[in-house]
Parts: structure tokens; C-alpha cells; sequence
């Protein structure tokens, strides 16, 4: 009797200090963790967009953000677009329907703050988002009453170019896919808070881009 509790309990001491092991003894497979730094906290990444057909829109926006405090970020974004719509116009002289095309320049900043140091869990990767655009570009017409050519909310126009200037406001959320270890994937959707009649966007604003930490 003595002897199988003695193997008892050379048995149970054998499994408690090989548990202990395993949880203290790194596995030279690991590698050690990073320490903090400048570039730790610097993502990059953007978002490409294209459409074809009657219409056909190109949107390249690269972007840049840093970890300021916490989970907070601080970015901001270049955006060229370029956009081309076969009927858009129409003179009524020559009865028949104008091209419009328009090379679309700009930029952003915005800030984003993930839910990481709330949640420890998918709804971590939940984040908002606020963001000032401006773009800028050029309009083959100018708007004149009386003017021959009409776009498809009836303003009328004469031939001549009108510089165009968009500021926008953007408030919103989305969510964070990590697809590697320092690779993830941002769906965005947005409401323009300035939607007026030469804003591109139509709310909700749907958007997707990769970024990359460094």
C-alpha cells in the first residue's frame, strides 16, 4: 500500500513540474516580442476602386497613419480620380448628347479610434472614424441660364471651364480583418456630412482597403 501511494505521488509530481515547464520554459520556436517604437506605430496601406461601361470611374488613394495615444490613429490620405461619363451633357443646338470628363485631385485627414483596448474579443476590431476631404477639379462647362447644354438635373450651360471644389465631412465606423500578422483588411461605411450637388459620393459611403504595419 505504502509503495503504490508512493508512485502516486511520484507521478503527480512528474505531470505538475512538467505542466510548469511547458508554461514557463519558452519554445525556441517563439519569437520574441517587439519593442514600442516610432515605426511600430506607422501603418500604410489605401484603397483602388474601377468601374467601366457608359461610365467608367478610376479612384487611387494611398494613405498614411500613426498610433498616437492608445488605439487612436491619425491619418491622412491623396486621392486622384479619374472619371468619364459618354452621356452626360446634352446640346440642345446639336441635339445630341456631350462626354464628361474630369481628372479629380485631392486629399484627406481623419482620425480613428479601434475598440482593441475595450473588447478582447472580434469586437475589438470595430472602429469609428471621422475624416475632412477635399478634392478639387475642373468642369468643361460653365453654368449659365439660358446656356445650350444641359446635364441631367436640367442646369443649363455655355462652353468654358469652371474650377470645382469639394470639402466634405465623413463620420462613420468599420471593421478590421486581419489577414496575416501585420496585414488586415478595413471595410468602411460613411456618411458625408456636406453632401452637395458636386460631391461624388452619394450616402452611405461604402469603402475597403488593405493596410500595412511597418
Amino acid at each position: 500500500m505504502a509503495i503504490k501511494l508512493s508512485l502516486i505521488l511520484l507521478c503527480s509530481l512528474l505531470y505538475i513540474n512538467g505542466s510548469l515547464a511547458q508554461d514557463t520554459i519558452p519554445s525556441l520556436s517563439s519569437k520574441p516580442k517587439r519593442p514600442d517604437s516610432f515605426w511600430r506605430r506607422v501603418n500604410v496601406g489605401g484603397n483602388l476602386g474601377f468601374q467601366a461601361g457608359s461610365v467608367t470611374g478610376i479612384t487611387i488613394s494611398p494613405e498614411v497613419s500613426i498610433r498616437t495615444v492608445d488605439q487612436l490613429y491619425a491619418g491622412f490620405r491623396f486621392i486622384y480620380q479619374y472619371y468619364y461619363n459618354k452621356n452626360y451633357f446634352y446640346d440642345r443646338v446639336e441635339q445630341k448628347y456631350l462626354p464628361y470628363k474630369s481628372n479629380v485631385y485631392g486629399g484627406g485627414v481623419y482620425l480613428r479610434y479601434y475598440l482593441s483596448s475595450l473588447f478582447d474579443s472580434f469586437l475589438g476590431n470595430i472602429f469609428a472614424h471621422v475624416e475632412y476631404e477635399y478634392l478639387s477639379y475642373i468642369q468643361p462647362y460653365v453654368m449659365h441660364p439660358g446656356g445650350p447644354i444641359e446635364d441631367p438635373f436640367g442646369n443649363q450651360y455655355v462652353q468654358g471651364n469652371t474650377i470645382v471644389e469639394v470639402n466634405s465631412f465623413f463620420v462613420g465606423g468599420g471593421y478590421r480583418q486581419p489577414i496575416g500578422s501585420r496585414v488586415s483588411m478595413d471595410l468602411l461605411i460613411l456618411f458625408n456630412l456636406n453632401d452637395t450637388y458636386n460631391s461624388p459620393y452619394s450616402n452611405p459611403i461604402f469603402r475597403l482597403g488593405v493596410g500595412v504595419g511597418l
